[in-house]
Order: C-alpha cells, then sequence, then structure tokens
C-alpha cells in the first residue's frame, strides 16, 4: 500500500471517529465515549507522528534532488566552459613566439595564394591589457579584384587566430599591370600572456 493510500485511510478514520464521537455527546453517553476517546487520541498522535515523518522525508529527498540538479547543472557548465577553451587556446600563438608568429603565418598565407608580401615596418605591439599583447603588422602587395578577395577569406577563415582590422584597395593605371591593384592590409592577432588551460586542468599538462 503506497503512503498517500495509508494517510487517507487513517484520515478516513479519524473523521469517522469524530462523527462518532459528536452521536454519543448528543445522547449524553459519555461513559461509552470515553474509551472511543482514547482510541481517536492515539490515532490522532499516530497519524501526526507519521505525517511528520513523512513530510520530512519528502522533505530530504526534495533537498537531496535539487543538490543532485544543481550539481549536474555545475558539471555541466564546467565540462562546456572546459570544452570551448581547449577549442580556443590553441588558435592563439605563445607569448615565447610572438617575434616572429604573425609574420610566419603571414607568409604563409601570400605563398598560398601565390602573392609577394612586402612588410611596412616593425610588428606594432599594445601591451595595455593585463591579460594578452595585440600585434598586429602591415603588409602590401600587387593583386587583382579576385585575388585580394580570396586573401581576405584566407586570412579570416585560418585556424589560428588572424584577423583584419584595416586594408585599402588602389587601382594600378600602368600598362603592364592592368586588372592589378596595390593592396594594403594590417594583419592583428593575440598573443595570452598566460595559457589557461594546463594551469586550469591535469589531462592538460597542469600540476
Amino acid at each position: 500500500m503506497s503512503a498517500n493510500a495509508q494517510v487517507n485511510k487513517i484520515k478516513a478514520s479519524i473523521e469517522k471517529g469524530f462523527k462518532d464521537m459528536q452521536l454519543v455527546l448528543q445522547e449524553g453517553n459519555v461513559k461509552l465515549f470515553a474509551k472511543q476517546l482514547v482510541v481517536i487520541i492515539a490515532i490522532f498522535l499516530v497519524f501526526r507522528y507519521f505525517n511528520n515523518s513523512f513530510q520530512q522525508k519528502i522533505n530530504n529527498y526534495r533537498g537531496q534532488m535539487d543538490a543532485i540538479r544543481s550539481q549536474q547543472t555545475n558539471e555541466q557548465e564546467y565540462m562546456a566552459s572546459k570544452k570551448r577553451l581547449l577549442e580556443l587556446e590553441p588558435r592563439f600563438p605563445d607569448m615565447a613566439s610572438k617575434s616572429e608568429w604573425l609574420m610566419t603565418q603571414i607568409l604563409d598565407v601570400f605563398a598560398q595564394a601565390k602573392l609577394t608580401p612586402k612588410f611596412s615596418g616593425t610588428q606594432a605591439e599594445n601591451t595595455a591589457n593585463p591579460n594578452y599583447t595585440l600585434a598586429n603588422l602591415e603588409v602590401a602587395s600587387n593583386a587583382s579584384w579576385l585575388e585580394f578577395a580570396q586573401l581576405i577569406a584566407s586570412v579570416e577563415n585560418r585556424p589560428e587566430y588572424l584577423r583584419i582590422s584595416e586594408f585599402s584597395l588602389e587601382k594600378l593605371n600602368e600598362t603592364d599591370m592592368l586588372g592589378q591593384n596595390k593592396i594594403k592590409l594590417k594583419v592583428n592577432t593575440l598573443f595570452p600572456k598566460e595559457k589557461l588551460a594546463p594551469k586550469l586542468f591535469k589531462d592538460q599538462g597542469g600540476n
């Protein structure tokens, strides 16, 4: 028999007992009522005990379920954050290689596009942010409209983190340069001052 069925049965017995008690009082048979009163009080006390005990168990179960749900939510959020971090961090270069990494990436992009790059000055760096260093290089070349569009797409779609912050396009009018344009790009990247995954996750080399 379920707990609810037992509770309903006890409640029905108590209601019947009170009805009988009222009838006995009306007829003046107090002596008959005395024995029944003891039984009803006993039933009432038993009902109250079991009802409180049952409610406590329900509350305990609810508390345990809430704790389990909270733990599951925290675990899911943790795993989602870990997965995201492990996906993103490899796209950013190490601080130790900041002197040559960006130039190497740009040379690779232009080589794939079969274009000749010409760098304008040295790598510029902004270290104002405490968590990363922002670096950029300006590079120029000659390219057709199609080559320029493919070059932009190649930079922006690389798995490594590269972004173009500025560009310009100037049509060349020389007879031997018909269909060509002088292009200039400013290519950016970020160097995290510290990689977090090895520090946070033991399976990524942390302690």
